[in-house]
């Protein structure tokens, strides 16, 4: 897919060949410690398939975008062999108020689904923090398949195939004895999370364990169905998103974790 304009505003398919003209869609300051972890992870990722639709403005900058790669290589506790496989669907304020650009991402989405003769096109969605919601997937068609904790699965089909599935992964979360944060760069803002809090427990005179998924493969395996943030404490998850400095001594309160 070319560049297509449309009242000011330009429709970007970005591979390996325009990340660095387009950028990584939700943060642009180059300084964020976020944003080269991104752009690093972005360069291994576009190899097995990944690439994220961008709206962009006139004047370059970003107002949506939808983050999409095979499912084999999801980085998220599915298997979905044979479908295209949503990772984050964003849109910025300034592009809420064009209207729309979500709907015609997933839309655009759809049309790759196509074009690479998937099965369909199938998506993790929570009304919780850092995902978007299940209804604007099922405004175009998507239908929920499964359900587990706060997230739903809904696909959309395009041809015969096997359906994608939920992994089961209560057993995961053995694997993390004392405390322990397991993410991933997947989502730029968790470097920063993750060191903030990292600050904290040194504070607290608190060990805190950090696992960094640096395959897809692993990602699968998360503890969480989040699938790149995980904070644990001897296995129990503690929280399947990021959590402030101050949610993360209340958690440590609650739960009485001790150095």
């Amino acid at each position: 897919m070319g560049t297509v304009e449309q009242a000011s505003i330009t429709l970007d398919l970005v591979g390996p060949d325009s990340l660095r003209s387009c950028g990584i869609g939700c943060i642009t300051n180059p300084d964020h410690p976020g944003f080269e972890p991104k752009n690093e992870w972005l360069r291994k990722r576009f190899d097995e398939g990944l690439r994220y639709l961008l709206f962009r403005d006139k004047m370059g900058r970003p107002l949506a975008f939808l983050e999409y790669v095979p499912g084999e290589y999801a980085w998220r506790p599915v298997d979905a062999a044979g479908w295209l496989f949503v990772h984050c669907l964003w849109v910025y304020p300034r592009g809420q108020k064009i209207g729309g650009l979500g709907t015609r991402l997933i839309q655009a989405c759809l049309a790759q689904g196509e074009r690479a003769s998937a099965f369909g096109v199938a998506a993790l969605a929570s009304e919780g923090p850092w995902m978007a919601g299940a209804r604007i997937f099922e405004r175009t068609g998507f239908e929920q398949i499964a359900q587990a904790d706060r997230f739903a699965l809904l696909t959309h089909r395009l041809r015969p195939g096997p359906a994608p599935r939920l992994r089961s992964i209560e057993t995961n979360r053995a694997q993390y004895p004392g405390l322990h944060i397991v993410y991933s760069a997947q989502c730029p803002y968790l470097p920063k999370s993750v060191s903030d809090l990292q600050d904290v427990a040194s504070e607290l005179g608190l060990e805190l364990r950090v696992t960094v998924l640096d395959t897809p493969e692993l990602a699968q395996r998360a503890p969480s169905y989040y699938g790149v943030f995980s904070l644990l404490w001897n296995g129990e998850l503690l929280s399947d998103h990021y959590v402030s400095a101050t949610r993360f001594r209340n958690l440590v309160r609650k739960h009485q974790i001790a150095g």
